[in-house]
C-alpha cells in the first residue's frame, strides 16, 4: 500500500497558522514524521489561504525538501497554485489533481507536459459527482485518454481518485466506491487507484475506527494507494493485516515481523 501522508494541509488550523505565521520548524517536524512513520509522499496543501497559496507553496516545498527525501504531492484546486510547487520542487512530484473539467483540465495539462509530475486524475467534470460505478468510469476514461494523448507520462505515473464522498452527507458512498474500484480495475489494468480516506467519515462521530474499518475494505478491494493520517494509532497494523489476509505479495514477511516487533498480548 502506498501512502501518501495528509497532515500539511492547511485546512488544519495549526497548520494554517504555522503556514500564516512562516513557522517552518512546525511543517517540517510534521513532515520527518510522517516520512519515518513509512509515507511514500508527503501531501502539501496551501489551499485555504487563497490571497497567499502561491507564494507559501514556493516559501514550503524548498524548505521540506532539504528535510525528507520522499517526494511531495502539491495539492491544490488552482493551477496557478501547482505551477507555483511544481517550479521549486527538485525531481518528480505528484500532482493532486487532474480533473475533468474542461477549463481546469486545460489549464493543468501544460503543466503536466513541462514538469512531467506523476499525477493524480480526480473522475470528476462540469456534471458533479457522478453517483454510479459506470458513470465514474466513463470520466475517469475520458481524462486518461486526454492526459495520455497529450503527454509522455507512461500508466505507472498515474492515479486514479474515484471520488470517496463522506457517507454523513451520502449514505451509499462506500458502496459506491467499492464498486467503482472493482470497476476500475478491470478497465484500467495498468493504473494505480488511490482514495482520500478521511473523507468517508466527515461529519460522523468515531472518524478513526469509522477510517481504519474502511481501510481495510479498500485493501480487499485492490486498492493501490491512500491519502491519510499515517500518525494514526493502528493505522500501519490495519495495513499490514489486511495486507497478509489478503496475500497480497510480500505481505507474509511483513507481517510476521511487525508481529515479532510487537509482542503486545491480543
Amino acid at each position: 500500500m502506498i501512502v501518501i501522508g495528509e497532515l500539511i494541509n492547511s485546512s488544519r488550523q495549526p497548520v494554517e497558522e504555522a503556514f500564516l505565521n512562516r513557522q517552518a520548524d512546525i511543517l517540517v517536524d510534521l513532515a520527518i514524521r510522517q516520512q519515518q512513520a513509512g509515507c511514500s509522499y508527503l501531501e502539501v496543501n496551501a489551499a485555504s489561504i487563497i490571497d497567499q497559496e502561491e507564494e507559501l507553496l514556493k516559501w514550503i516545498v524548498p524548505i521540506l525538501q532539504e528535510q525528507v527525501s520522499i517526494p511531495l504531492s502539491i495539492d491544490s484546486p488552482n493551477p496557478r497554485a501547482l505551477e507555483a510547487g511544481l517550479k521549486v520542487h527538485k525531481g518528480q512530484a505528484l500532482l493532486n489533481s487532474l480533473p475533468g473539467r474542461k477549463a481546469e483540465m486545460e489549464e493543468i495539462l501544460p503543466l503536466i507536459r513541462d514538469f512531467r509530475p506523476e499525477v493524480i486524475v480526480s473522475a470528476l467534470d462540469e456534471s458533479g459527482f457522478p453517483d454510479t460505478p459506470e458513470k465514474i468510469i466513463k470520466i475517469a476514461d475520458r481524462i486518461l485518454n486526454r492526459l495520455f494523448s497529450t503527454t509522455s507520462l507512461s500508466q505507472d505515473e498515474v492515479y486514479l481518485d474515484l471520488l470517496l464522498r463522506p457517507m454523513a452527507v451520502f449514505p451509499e458512498a462506500g458502496q459506491l466506491f467499492l464498486k467503482s474500484l472493482l470497476l476500475a480495475r478491470q478497465e484500467f489494468p495498468g493504473i494505480k487507484t488511490i482514495a482520500g480516506l478521511s473523507n468517508i467519515s466527515y461529519g460522523l462521530p468515531r472518524r478513526r475506527l469509522v477510517n481504519l474499518i474502511f481501510l481495510s475494505n479498500l485493501i480487499g478491494h485492490g486498492l493501490s494507494a491512500v491519502i491519510a493520517d499515517p500518525l494514526s494509532p493502528d493505522f500501519w497494523a490495519v495495513i499490514i493485516i489486511s495486507e497478509y489476509l489478503n496475500n497480497r505479495p510480500g505481505s507474509a514477511e511483513r507481517f510476521l515481523e511487525w508481529a515479532r516487533s510487537d509482542r503486545r498480548d491480543d
